[in-house]
């Protein structure tokens, strides 16, 4: 898409519907010297087929190999052990750069993978919730919601794009949909959004929108007044503020590449773009496909290298506006996926998986936990990190305890969801 097609569609970006097209920067762009993104493998990915290789070596329990490529293929790029390339599929694209080959080579300095992580559910909304809230049971927000909550007052803080986005109402969450969805919403008055020919033919005159914008807002006013509530109340002056606010999505069009892509690379790209422009502080990105119960390594293996094509435009983006020491990126999934292959040649839900990270303040080209040839995670010691079977599994609490220390969440923030656990040093 044309960047400045999609500039048009990102005025309908919000809670609101319609955002307007006069354009101020807003004031915390200045100050936010921080962003995160965080990236979900929606579905529950394999990390055995990709940053937990464990080949085709012979199990202890005698259930057959955990993956169909042989143990002696597996590569490394610095301290990372990565899963070889499936002979079985053709990759999206990088086919000049080696597939998988390419994306570790280029990043491993920066990398971290922490594996074996429990997350001591095989559910998909439970799993989604605990990697992403540090909770397996309901009403924590996203992490990426914290970290935009001291900017609620802006329109933009927290951009998704999907995957677990619940934010607990400290933050309003700012949502992607299709082209289509933004051009009808950027050109409510339009009867042919999608057309730039014939934009300007409307349901109404301009003076006859104009008093049904006015009608709306009036509406808009009357239920602010009569909420009662305190959190109905700042929901509403949230809402107020996004018909009524300003903001300068105008800037986003020189922080953009001229075709901006599709999938995960394209939300990588507008994100930074948000982030560059001062309109955001922290983004959701989402990648489906991983969820394979058949044909495992067929449908796998494409979708990983999507996953980690999309990092690498991200990462392109974020040095190119200079942002490398201001954004921290986290990539997870639902939990993993089993140990051995079902009839249909597909793996099923497991609870074992691993998460990675790369950006500002983390320390890279590190491996935190590790998996028996079972797919079981070891024991580690909370001091050194290191393999002890007196020590404790790690889970999603001990991630989440760990990123809001070294993400410096607000402290009146992580009082109100409160993880109670030790704080391991696993960002560095």
């Amino acid at each position: 898409m044309k960047r400045r097609t999609l500039l048009k569609t990102l005025t309908g970006i919000g809670m609101a519907g319609v955002l307007p097209m006069s354009l101020v920067r807003p004031a915390f762009g200045a100050t936010a010297d921080r962003f995160l993104i965080t990236i979900s493998a929606t579905g529950g990915w394999d990390p055995t087929s990709l940053i937990d290789p464990k080949g085709d070596a012979p199990r202890a329990d005698g259930l057959g190999p955990i993956n169909n490529y042989s143990a002696s293929e597996i590569k490394s790029a610095g301290n990372l052990m990565y899963a070889p390339y499936s002979n079985q599929v053709e990759a999206p694209s990088i086919e000049s750069a080696g597939h998988y080959d390419n994306f570790f080579e280029k990043h491993h300095e920066r990398l971290l993978v922490i594996n074996g992580i429990d997350t001591q559910t095989n559910g998909h909304d439970s799993g989604r919730r605990f990697v992403w809230s540090g909770k397996l049971e309901e009403g924590y927000p996203t992490v990426a919601a914290l970290a935009a909550a001291p900017f609620a007052d802006q329109p933009m803080a927290f951009i998704s794009n999907g995957g677990y986005d619940f934010t607990a109402s400290i933050v309003a969450p700012v949502r992607t949909a299709s082209a289509a969805t933004f051009n009808q919403l950027a050109f409510p008055n339009s009867q042919f959004p999608a057309d730039p020919e014939l934009l300007e033919v409307g349901f109404f005159t301009e003076t006859q929108y104009s008093l049904v914008q006015q009608a709306r807002e009036a509406r808009l006013t009357r239920q602010r007044i009569t909420e009662s509530l305190p959190k109905r109340q700042k929901q509403m002056d949230q809402l107020q503020t996004v018909k009524n606010t300003d903001v300068e999505l105008q800037s986003l069009l020189e922080f953009l590449p001229e075709e901006v892509s599709s999938g995960l690379a394209g939300q990588g790209e507008v994100a930074v773009a948000a982030f560059a422009s001062g309109l955001a502080v922290s983004a959701n990105l989402s990648l489906s496909g991983f969820d394979t119960h058949g044909d495992h390594d067929l449908d796998h293996t494409p979708t990983m290298t999507e996953l980690l094509e999309g990092i690498d435009t991200l990462w392109d983006q974020i040095e190119a506006q200079g942002l490398e020491d201001k954004v921290t990126v986290v990539i997870g999934s639902d939990f993993g996926r089993t140990p051995f292959y079902n009839q249909g040649d597909g793996k099923d839900h497991w609870n074992i998986t691993s998460v990675m990270a790369m950006g500002a303040g983390i320390t890279g080209n590190r491996v935190i936990g590790a998996t028996d040839e079972n797919y079981e995670a070891f024991k580690l010691n909370p001091s050194t990190l290191q393999p002890d079977d007196n020590g404790i599994i790690v889970t999603p609490q001990h991630v989440h305890r760990s990123l809001r220390d070294f993400l410096g969440i607000q402290s009146d923030l992580d009082n109100l969801f409160p993880i109670a656990v030790e704080s391991l040093d696993l960002f560095g």
